[in-house]
């Protein structure tokens, strides 16, 4: 597991590595996967926009783990975008505030943490060339605090390009921890595992969207937060100084 250290909103300093069994039995995956990650993960691709392709957005999940602050833990629900620009001379922007999971029964909620290989969120500008990988962390409803509670869910995504925005959702379907060959888990070593990048995001405005049950965990100032495992044998690793701002 990760552990790191809240320096206010949008500062956290890594602190360490320990090991971590995910709470997880159970995987998700994109009801209309068509692509897998280089970790191996099944994602749903998206071309961005879709009536002129300039770069792609792909979905994926790792599941659920347990998020710790203090003494405190908080179950939530890994899911990652990597945003691709292939061609489009003016740079796309992805605000991490946006982007929303919805659960049957219990409506939407923003991710109190996310995490990114570059440094400005929760703002994230993809220039051409440039690919961006985000981890977003979704605290769980105190009704459904574990995988096998919950059956599915939806990514609610939005990309701003130069003609539009492109908005869509991605389904996600629970499947038992051992999925079909085609789609099968591997570990993920550097830099592919959750919470690779470098800078993490904490929302200062959580809970101003959250699930119809959440709990409310009302934290404030600095603070150590661990990272767990994930079921599917995907895991957090990694060591050192983050960088955020709001």
């Amino acid at each position: 597991m990760k552990v790191f250290t809240a320096l206010g909103p949008g500062l956290a300093l890594m602190a360490g590595l320990a090991g971590c069994a995910g709470n997880s039995q159970y995987a998700y995956q994109p009801d209309n996967a068509n692509t897998t990650t280089a970790a191996g993960l099944p994602a749903a691709r998206t071309p961005i926009p879709q009536e002129m392709p300039q770069g792609a957005i792909e979905v994926a999940s790792y599941g659920v783990t347990e998020l710790k602050r203090d003494d405190t833990s908080i179950p939530s629900l890994h899911v990652r975008a990597i945003v691709t620009n292939d061609g489009d001379e003016t740079p796309w922007t992805f605000d991490t505030e946006q982007q929303m999971v919805e659960i049957p029964g219990e409506g939407k909620s923003r991710a109190m943490w996310v995490n990114a290989d570059i440094g400005t969120l929760p703002n994230v500008t993809i220039g051409k060339g440039e690919r961006r990988v985000l981890d977003f962390y979704f605290p769980l409803p105190d009704s459904m605090r574990e995988a096998a509670r919950i059956p599915e869910f939806d990514l609610l995504w939005q990309v701003h390009t130069a003609s539009r925005v492109v908005a869509s959702r991605t389904s996600f379907d629970r499947v038992d921890k051992e999925p079909p060959n085609d789609l099968a888990y591997v570990d993920a070593g550097w830099p592919l595992w959750a919470g690779y990048g470098p800078y993490w995001w904490y929302d200062p405005f959580y809970p101003r969207t959250v699930f119809i049950h959440a709990h409310r965990w009302g934290f404030h100032g600095p603070g150590r937060v661990v990272v767990g495992g994930f079921g599917g044998r995907f895991h957090a690793g990694g060591t050192h100084v983050a960088r955020g701002r709001r």
